[in-house]
This record gives structure tokens, C-alpha cells and sequence, in this order.
């Protein structure tokens, strides 16, 4: 009996140190990347912003694409995180502009992914940005939350990505992007504005079950053969102009509540 009791106040013992390893500090998971050690995290928070555009193997680029001052890193491990939630934002891209004037001039930052990037039902409380964002591997998004703007503009998929049963509460950004392999949004919510605008599609994308509740801008959008838009919802306005599926003009038929 000594031995039952014993034993219980060491496990109660425990659970406060227990719950403290379910919150890390963003900046221990950089120190990790920066090791080129393979990240999984299951069940945690990360506090802080995780920035991964100033890694120590950050190169400065002759230019970014309007002529400015630019640099970037690289994630070269795999990264995995399932069930976790960022408090601070996601940073693969950021513009320092001097005094925050929005019409200057600033330094770019980018990060690109080498290996596998997962992130499985997790939420992202503040911005997500990958703006410019090289994929190499696997892109795994599915059942994720993305608490403000999500941005994957000019953003590249070299391989399979997957954003199925995703909530998008703001404004999703994934224009001009380049997606090379197959892709899917299935039952995705789109809370805010999605702006597909001049996203190309090289293999089939799937929008079925999804729902746009505000702006869905497909305009000039390029789709392939095997897409798919079956029983899609558009609650807001939908912008199908110029889009072409399989070469031919195409607008989608909006399934009702």
C-alpha cells in the first residue's frame, strides 16, 4: 500500500513539469533548424514568433524579383508538427521597410523547405506567411487553422501539397502561386477573401465540399484536366473570368445550403 501511495505522489509530482514540456519557446525550435535536425512536435505550443527567415545559412540574393535588397534561408531538415498551436506568427517571409511605410522600399526575407513539411491540425493564432516559399518535399496543411491572414502568394509546390479541411478565417493569399504536382482543398473553409488570382495548377486540384463564404477570386486562374469543384459553396462573390479548365473557359456550379 506504501508502496501504491508512493508512487501516486510521484506521478502528481510530475505533472507539473510534464505540462510545462507542452510549451515551447519559439526560438528553441530555430536552434534546432539551425542544427539541421529533423523537427517533430506533437501536442505543443509554441509561444513567440517562429522566424524562419534569418537562419544561419541565410545568403543575400543578388536582387529579389523588383530589384530590392533580399535574403534566404533555408529549412534543409524535415519539419512535422501535429495538433500544435503558433501564438506568435509563422514567419517564412517578411519585408522590413524602413519606418513601416508600406510604399518603401524594403528588405526581403524568404525561407524555402528542402524535406517534408507537415503541419496536421494545427492552428496558427496570428499571420502565416510563405510568401515566396519554395516546397522541394511533400506539403501536408490538412484540418489546419489559420486564425489571420494566410499568406502563400508567388508561393512553389514542386511536389504534392494538401490543404483539405482547412479553415482560413481572413484573408488567404495564394496568388500567383505555383502548385506542379497534384493538390486539394477539399471541404476547406474560406472564411475571408481567397484570392486565387492567376494560380496556376499543373495537375488536379480538388475544391469539392469547399466552401467560400466571402470573395473566391479564380480570375485568370489555370486548371487542369481532373480538377474538381463538386458540390463547392460559394456563399460571396465568385470571379471565374478568364479562368480556363483544361484550356476552355470554365465557371463552376455552386452547390446550395
Amino acid at each position: 500500500m506504501k508502496s501504491l501511495i508512493y508512487t501516486i505522489l510521484l506521478t502528481l509530482a510530475a505533472l507539473p513539469i510534464a505540462m510545462a514540456q507542452r510549451t515551447i519557446d519559439a526560438g528553441e525550435i530555430v536552434d534546432r533548424i539551425n542544427r539541421n535536425q529533423a523537427i517533430s512536435y506533437e501536442d505543443v505550443t509554441v509561444q513567440g514568433d517562429l522566424d524562419l527567415t534569418e537562419l544561419s545559412n541565410k545568403k543575400r540574393r543578388n536582387e529579389d524579383r523588383w530589384g530590392g535588397e533580399a535574403y534566404l534561408s533555408t529549412v534543409q531538415a524535415p519539419i512535422s508538427f501535429r495538433n500544435c498551436t503558433f501564438t506568435g506568427k509563422f514567419l517564412a517571409y517578411k519585408n522590413l521597410r524602413q519606418d513601416g511605410r508600406f510604399w518603401e522600399e524594403g528588405v526581403v526575407y524568404t525561407a524555402n523547405f528542402d524535406e517534408a513539411v507537415t503541419f496536421e491540425n494545427c492552428t496558427f493564432k496570428a499571420d502565416a506567411a510563405f510568401k515566396y516559399s519554395t516546397f522541394r518535399q511533400r506539403a501536408l496543411f490538412a484540418g489546419s487553422t489559420f486564425g489571420k491572414e494566410a499568406q502563400f502568394k508567388y508561393a512553389r509546390f514542386e511536389q504534392a501539397s494538401d490543404f483539405s479541411g482547412c479553415l482560413f478565417k481572413e484573408f488567404t493569399h495564394f496568388k500567383y502561386t505555383q502548385f506542379n504536382e497534384a493538390t486539394t482543398f477539399r471541404q476547406a473553409t474560406f472564411a475571408g477573401t481567397a484570392d486565387f488570382k492567376y494560380t496556376k495548377f499543373d495537375e488536379g486540384v480538388s475544391f469539392s465540399n469547399a466552401v467560400f463564404e466571402q470573395l473566391a477570386d479564380f480570375k485568370y486562374t489555370h486548371l487542369p484536366r481532373g480538377s474538381n469543384f463538386e458540390a463547392a459553396q460559394f456563399d460571396g462573390v465568385a470571379d471565374f473570368k478568364y479562368t480556363t479548365l483544361d484550356g476552355r473557359r470554365f465557371s463552376p456550379v455552386s452547390r446550395s445550403r
